[in-house]
């Protein structure tokens, strides 16, 4: 360690002791090319270290680089040369990425790189000798830091067995105890935690609210014409998006501008929004609203978040589109209150397959082994899976319904968290499809959505109150 930071503290005095900028970018380049850690300069130059203790949970490589930014603009640069795939280190014909266990900051940046990765941690470990970083899924098994390319099934597949383990979300823990709680006064409105810690929260008129968590409050509002903000999303260059239901327009915010006018784009478009998703490649996925909606249309549109102009539609729902999730191979999984949950492959908009259920299907996730959990208006949760629709499990605990907005998780002990109404939390013990507890301590009754923050820790709004959980 003494030799990292020693090694450390000189390359920074030979960069800060050169007298003109030009001959420090020279000798800047030129360490560049000699060495594999270029980051550990610009990371330490840019004092990145609380940046990274605040993205520790982020998401695939543009989700921590966007999660970076927010928290620390001038960390951008830092961030980019983590994920630079020329500084990768060669041995014997594999690319690492090389860091010192015995440095704090390399040990972050290893666990940073690999949540980049879809994995679910990262170790700075010695192998064969070697000082690499060692990346871990969830079920403790390990691959190495190598940049690997995702093969896409052809556009007829029918398949889903290879491709539909979800990327590792940011870990979310829960033992039913609230952190904090937030009064709020205008009824539920749809939430969406940022990279930073923050929250945007919608309004009743025409606000979006950024709220500070850590102190309970309002910090700023984002204001335009258009009312009632209902849908939100965030692009992997941190940019906000934010769907008007009512006036069937999309507006796109850059969250960095503070002093100026931070809209960037107005979209119009011909659907009133129920959900929507933000894919990997900056897409939109919407899913249509029974308000406001006399032809009945529940198509999912595919729109470009940069022109507006729609890429797909896929066709096949009869009644509200609850949540969208996307499949690391790029396919859609939906649920919808007409009794099913579909696949889709996009790039062709065909239907893969329906799941019918009993009731209305309100919300979705998958299982790291690729079961899809469903939740249900009678209450009932099932398991299933997708390769051959083949029902695995039941799980029936509180009668209540399952809520509306993504209120089913999978925490980072393998347990299933969801959220009832009469603002009841059940976790699952998915081995023996047993509830382990349950907890009941939001105040009113009525719990309508779940998210997480960056932290793991969960977050639920009712029509009366924000909950943090620990």
């Amino acid at each position: 360690m003494l030799k990292s930071i020693f090694f450390l503290f000189i390359v920074i005095w030979i960069i800060n002791d050169t007298k003109s900028e030009a001959s420090k970018k020279d000798f800047i380049d030129e360490f560049r090319k000699d060495n594999s850690r270029y980051w550990l300069i610009s990371c330490t130059l840019s004092g990145c270290s609380l940046a990274f203790n605040s993205c520790m949970n982020c998401f695939g490589e543009r989700g921590c680089k966007s999660c970076i930014s927010l928290s620390k603009p001038e960390c951008a640069e830092c961030a980019d040369d983590i994920f630079n795939k020329d500084d990768l280190e060669i041995i014997n014909g594999n690319e690492y990425l090389i860091c010192d266990s015995q440095d704090p900051i390399q040990s972050r940046v290893c666990h940073f790189y690999c949540r980049g990765q879809f994995a679910q941690s990262g170790q700075c470990i010695r192998e064969n000798n070697l000082p690499i970083c060692k990346c871990f899924s969830d079920f403790g098994s390990s691959t190495d830091s190598t940049v690997t390319t995702q093969t896409t099934q052809p556009a007829n597949t029918t398949t889903t067995s290879q491709s539909t383990t979800t990327p590792n979300k940011p870990s979310i823990f829960f033992n039913g105890t609230v952190k904090q709680n937030i009064s709020i006064s205008d009824h539920y409105r749809r939430i969406l935690p940022l990279p930073n810690g923050d929250l945007v929260r919608g309004s009743g008129g025409n606000l979006i609210e950024i709220w500070d968590l850590q102190k309970g409050i309002i910090k700023r509002n984002l204001t335009s014409v258009y009312s009632w903000p209902w849908v939100f999303g965030l692009l992997s260059n941190g940019d906000l998006v934010a769907g008007f239901r009512n006036n069937k327009t999309i507006l796109v915010w850059d969250l960095n501008i503070t002093i100026g006018e931070p809209l960037k784009r107005i979209i119009q478009t011909n659907e009133y929004f129920d959900c929507l998703t933000v894919l990997k490649n900056d897409d939109l996925a919407i899913g249509q609203t029974l308000v406001n909606n006399p032809w009945n249309l529940y198509d999912i549109i595919i729109r470009n978040s940069q022109t507006g102009l729609i890429k797909n539609k896929l066709v096949g729902h009869t009644f509200v589109v609850n949540q969208i999730i996307e499949l690391p191979n790029g396919n859609l999984v939906s649920c919808s209150s007409d009794n099913t949950v579909k696949v889709w492959n996009i790039s062709n908009s065909a239907l893969i397959k329906s799941i019918t259920h009993t009731e209305s299907v309100w919300s979705i996730t998958m299982l790291p082994n690729g079961n899809l959990v469903s939740g249900l208006w009678d209450a009932s949760i099932n398991i299933w899976n997708l390769d051959t629709n083949h029902l695995i499990k039941n799980l029936t605990g509180h009668r209540n319904s399952i809520c509306n907005y993504n209120c089913l998780h999978v925490l980072a002990n393998g347990d299933l968290l969801s959220a009832k109404g009469g603002g009841i939390f059940e976790v699952w013990n998915l081995s023996n499809g047993k509830v382990r507890f349950t907890s009941s301590l939001h105040k009113y009754d009525t719990v309508y959505q779940l998210a997480f923050l960056p932290s793991g820790n969960l977050i639920s709004a009712s029509n009366r109150e924000l909950n943090v959980w620990y």
